[in-house]
């Protein structure tokens, strides 16, 4: 690439890499205390757009671009840069010793940096529920769209394994007349009853 990524453009990408997945900047502080930033996205997306950002709500949603996972991809194997110091020097060991391991192990990048779907479900609860009460109760209809890219199905599964959790529950709406077409569309069925809200206690 033409344009210069500095230290910290570097570190967001491979803190989105990690990720796998779109995640806003609270999260990505959580995860690896750092943020995307408009200048951070506006470097990285210079020469060819590594980043791509999306608004859900009020918030953005952050995510590598093909060609961004390519970047990382490369960056794994192309060992630590002339000159590089502490503490990028220690990134790029690492991330060669990553990188490595998958080329000797013939794992694909995709198969190995891949989405956790309970945090996925789990981050875009916290997001839905950022002004409201502790426990709140969220509607699976509000809650699927942040899921993108995830089959029905997949999702389905995963929240039936998860409301065998003591902090989550997953309940009917009683009250029938108030449900739209897309809560009926989102609910997920678990025996053999139409469940369509969420709720996750805080620890």
């Amino acid at each position: 690439m033409g344009t210069q990524l500095t230290v910290r453009d570097q570190a967001s990408l491979f803190a989105l890499m990690v990720v796998a997945r779109p995640v806003t900047n609270r999260e990505l502080r959580d995860v690896a205390g750092l943020e995307i930033t408009a200048e951070v996205r506006n470097r990285a997306n210079q020469d060819v757009a590594l980043i791509t950002s999306k608004k859900r709500r009020t918030v953005n949603t952050h995510q590598l671009t093909p060609e961004g996972r390519a970047w990382c991809e490369t960056a794994l194997v192309a060992g630590r840069p002339d000159g590089a110091k502490f503490p990028v020097g220690v990134l790029y060991a690492v991330l060669d010793s990553v990188g490595q391991h998958l080329a000797h192990s013939e794992t694909k990048f995709g198969d190995f940096f891949r989405p956790d779907l309970e945090s996925w479900i789990r981050a875009s609860y916290t997001e839905l529920t950022v002004r409201r009460p502790p426990g709140s109760w969220v509607k699976l209809s509000a809650l699927r769209p942040w899921l993108e890219d995830v089959s029905t199905e997949v999702v389905d599964a995963e929240l039936d394994r998860l409301i065998e959790l003591p902090d989550v529950q997953l309940i009917p709406e009683t009250n029938r007349k108030t449900l739209t077409e897309d809560d009926r569309e989102a609910a997920v069925e678990i025996g053999g009853e139409e469940r369509h809200l969420l709720k996750i206690s805080a620890a």
